[in-house]
């Protein structure tokens, strides 16, 4: 799905994360602006990639049970007009011991925003363990 949507990452930390998505004539609805399924994916892509830097117990050694699996995820869609790429931006609002969620707004490159999803994620085959964070409380 991220090859497909041409997901990028333009910057990454455990504080924010930054991607973009081009349009493309695969991304569009019938109006011809972005398909909503596309910006949702944006926004779930971008949200994972910062829960991964999170789930993670070092940036080298990537492990499959931690990866982070949204198990909910509530979005607003703003607006949606002609616009050559969308940029997300997500950042963490709570970082627990077996759950994290974090908010991601979408915008155009002029910043207009055109939906914010918060998404609550888990890792994935770490079901009643904790997570690697320190100072986590819930």
């Amino acid at each position: 799905m991220i090859g497909l949507v041409g997901f990028t990452i333009v910057s990454a930390s455990r504080e924010k994360v930054v991607a973009e998505m081009p349009y493309g004539a695969h991304l569009r609805q019938v109006t011809g602006l972005f398909h909503a399924g596309a910006i949702l994916t944006l926004a779930d892509s971008t949200a994972t990639a910062l829960a991964n830097l999170h789930t993670q117990a070092s940036a080298d050694d990537f492990d499959p049970a931690c990866f982070p699996l949204t198990v909910q995820l509530s979005a607003n869609f703003i607006r949606n007009a002609q616009t050559d790429k969308l940029v997300a931006t997500a950042v963490p609002v709570h970082i627990g011991r077996r759950t994290l969620v974090v908010r991601t707004d979408v915008c155009d490159a002029d910043g207009r925003l055109f939906a914010t999803a918060t998404n609550t994620l888990v890792p994935a085959g770490q079901s009643g363990s904790t997570l690697p964070s320190e100072g986590a409380d819930s």
